[in-house]
């Protein structure tokens, strides 16, 4: 089925305009989504508080990659709570994966695989951390430990670093991926600062690519996020408010179009292919 009528019902197509143009917005999408990669590409999602809708978005964003893509995907839950990117994901088992000596020696996919939870959409999930104590986040020494050896066999892994300290561990997360996304609030100091530190980022790493992603998770709308989204030379991808997340029911349109946008958007900033700070947002997130 085309991504256009998997994710527009009829009665969604109204968010684009026209069925002809909401159509070539989500093909091309489709076509980012899918397009070859050099080598295995991360993309890594940290936040600079909690509540953000981060470990969701991470897990969403993941979960359309292992959907679209032939190739594998590693989806890596470095946060910590309850409320995790393997939860969201919807991994049958939730807890620390348990140590491996074929992964941490993987010459093949099947080493690399082993031992690693599966949902549903194909995603494979390495979840770091002590079953013991549950609270605290992975170090980036135990992330680059967990992941280094297994990463090549993926086309695509996408971490999840949940709320990090913007002087402390940021720098590590640009250091470790292709694209940051830095997921926000929906409020405008929230937006401002995430902007702020995707500069500083940049200043830290001149190559990193970085995504500010607002996360309307209050429904409190996206005025001040579609604003910063006009700003030059910053790239900024709004969500808008999801429900679905914590009701289980089917995702808004609008919220799944954005996400699919904002996956296409990742992947050709990690490919470095047709992506610059001054991409404008689709009229759907708008």
């Amino acid at each position: 089925m085309r991504l256009f009528d998997d994710v527009v019902p009829a009665l969604g197509r109204a968010f684009f305009g026209s069925v002809a143009g909401g159509a070539r917005d989500l093909d091309d999408a489709h076509r980012a989504i899918r397009q070859g990669v050099p080598t295995s590409r991360r993309i890594a999602f940290a936040s600079l508080r909690g509540g953000t809708g981060c470990s969701a978005t991470a897990a969403a964003v993941a979960t359309v990659l292992a959907r679209r893509r032939s190739g594998r995907v590693l989806g890596v839950d470095g946060a910590a709570g309850l409320r995790s990117f393997a939860v969201h994901a919807g991994a049958e088992r939730t807890s620390p994966t348990p140590p491996s000596d074929r992964r941490s020696a993987a010459r093949t996919s099947w080493d690399a695989t082993d031992g690693l939870a599966v949902t549903p959409s194909g995603l494979h999930v390495l979840r770091i951390g002590d079953p013991r104590l549950p609270t605290r986040q992975a170090a980036p020494a135990e992330w680059t430990d967990a992941v280094d050896p297994i990463a090549r066999f993926f086309d695509v892994v996408v971490g999840d670093w949940g709320s990090r300290s913007p002087f402390v561990d940021l720098g590590a997360v640009a250091a470790d991926a292709h694209v940051v996304a830095l997921v926000t609030g929906p409020e405008r100091p929230a937006v401002e600062e995430g902007v702020a530190h995707a500069d500083a980022i940049r200043r830290h790493a001149p190559d990193a690519r970085v995504l500010v992603v607002p996360v309307d998770t209050t429904g409190a709308g996206l005025r001040a996020a579609r604003t910063a989204a006009e700003w030059p030379d910053h790239a900024v991808h709004p969500v808008p408010s999801d429900p679905s997340v914590t009701s289980g029911g089917d995702r808004p349109t609008a919220s799944r179009i954005a996400l699919i946008q904002l996956t296409a958007a990742l992947v050709d900033a990690a490919v470095d292919r047709r992506w610059a700070p001054t991409d404008t947002i689709p009229e759907a997130t708008r």
